[in-house]
């Protein structure tokens, strides 16, 4: 037992972001959940709250964080410990989002200035040269040059960062409604698909919309959902599914290439406040998510079911699951733990040349614990 608790506490899967500015490590497993803040409660300030929370690169050993004062600061998995932060002094507001491109860093801040950091100096983008501000900046996993921003009344953009000087691709509005009225603008989140040249985006009119920006600058899918505000969106590995989170406690699955795209092909229950991040794991049937109630959950991608749920005492804002999470950890085995220990315990009894008389008892309890439990 204490093997396994050692092991858990050198190895966290899981890492969320509070309002408080706290940084929490997790070790999520069906018997014993190991949570640590990595920061000293007594130095955090309001400005500290955690905005935006990337890898900082493919190995999966740094942390790179946005804070709400325009600070990048950078955690070592390894050591568990910050090693460095910078201080950005660009525009006005949070940061809104971060990218990694090489050796380069990318920040977003809500006036809607994009600031390519280089190691001798940076380049500047301004995403905002019409509407009130930015809400969210996406890099595309397949091509890390390309990142796409929107906000409120800011229209989803593509930007390529080899010619940053213009966007490569500006959404137009869909068509006014029924009643002729303009149909406003504001987007809440994008998130680059496996399809090529398709990004889906939410809004906090409760639209979701799906792009080809190879095709038309027009959704060629939208439709609304629920009557609540859309927070998050995050795409399905592999598929063209999308799953979004509301501001009142609602996630659903969609097949944006389904006759009914409006129609959800999953739900997922259990909130008690706005969700706030999710992540859909790339390679287990799996979505993680935090919201404001302050629970970390994880639900069965497929069956909807909530597989575990944890409570982190803060309101919690930004989530990153580590690809080599095992499903083991939350989803048990078809056959129990005491089935499998009494197939080995035959062979084990032999290497042991087993005596109840002579303390083999004790030695096979002492296993037992180890190997069972």
């Amino acid at each position: 037992m204490y093997s396994m608790l050692k092991r858990m506490r050198q190895d966290f899967n899981v890492y969320v972001g509070a309002e408080t500015g706290v940084l929490k490590g997790l070790h999520l497993n069906q018997k014993a959940v190991i949570n640590k803040n990595f920061n000293n409660l007594q130095s955090l300030e309001r400005g500290h709250e955690i905005t935006s929370m990337i890898w900082g690169n493919e190995e999966q050993n740094e942390i790179m964080m946005g804070l709400h004062n325009q600070t990048i600061r950078v955690f070592d998995v390894g050591i568990k410990a910050f090693t460095s932060s910078r201080e950005l002094k660009v525009g006005e507001g949070p940061i809104v989002s971060l990218a990694k491109w090489n050796d380069v860093t990318i920040s977003a801040v809500k006036s809607g200035q994009v600031t390519v950091w280089h190691g001798d100096g940076a380049k500047e983008i301004n995403a905002l040269k019409s509407g009130e501000f930015l809400s969210r900046m996406r890099q595309d996993p397949q091509s890390p040059n390309l990142i796409a921003t929107g906000g409120k009344e800011n229209d989803l953009q593509l930007w390529d960062l080899n010619i940053p000087d213009e966007p490569i691709f500006t959404a137009k509005n869909i068509k006014p409604d029924m009643l002729q009225l303009r149909v406003p603008v504001w987007v809440s989140d994008m998130t680059f698909l496996p399809e090529p040249n398709c990004i889906a985006l939410a809004t906090r009119h409760c639209h979701v919309r799906m792009y080809d920006h190879k095709r038309q600058r027009r959704p060629v899918v939208n439709f609304e959902w629920e009557e609540s505000p859309l927070t998050c969106i995050t795409p399905v590995a592999d598929k063209s599914q999308v799953v979004v989170g509301t501001a009142h406690g609602r996630m659903g699955r969609f097949d944006l290439r389904m006759n009914k795209p409006e129609q959800p092909v999953g739900i997922y229950k259990s909130f008690a406040g706005a969700v706030r991040d999710l992540v859909v794991h790339p390679h287990l049937p799996l979505v993680f998510s935090v919201a404001l109630d302050r629970f970390l959950r994880v639900h069965h991608l497929e069956t909807g079911k909530l597989i575990h749920k944890e409570y982190l005492k803060s309101r919690l804002n930004r989530v990153l699951v580590r690809d080599d999470f095992e499903e083991g950890d939350l989803i048990p085995s078809t056959e129990k733990p005491k089935r499998e220990w009494m197939k080995r315990r035959k062979v084990i009894e032999e290497e042991l040349d087993y005596d109840p008389s002579e303390g083999g008892v004790e030695k096979l309890r002492k296993i037992e614990d180890d190997e069972v439990w």
